[in-house]
């Protein structure tokens, strides 16, 4: 006599899905300078940003809110992204 995996009783195996290495992730986003990306918890630092989008600290970075005021964002803060929030390079500013 045969037995497969499905037989009742036999290897069956029972996962916890919503817990452990299997708990699905919910993914914040933000954008920068147009291009989106995803981040897996509710905040985020302003040099974790900068590092994924390859943006050096010296540089920085802006938020751009709601309202269309942007911030200054710096390496040491941390951002919200629960409302889904926009970013841009700050643009550098030359004499001459």
């Amino acid at each position: 006599m045969t037995h497969s995996i499905f037989d009742s009783g036999v290897g069956s195996v029972d996962l916890e899905l919503s817990s452990g290495p299997f708990r699905p992730h919910a993914a914040f986003g933000y954008d920068v300078d147009g291009t989106s990306y995803e981040y897996d918890q509710p905040t985020i630092t302003g040099a974790q940003i900068m590092f994924t989008v390859g943006i050096y600290p010296q540089q920085g970075l802006i938020q751009v809110l709601n309202d269309g005021s942007r911030v200054t964002v710096t390496a040491a803060e941390t951002v919200n992204l629960t409302s889904g929030a926009h970013f841009k390079r700050r643009p550098r500013f030359k004499r001459g």
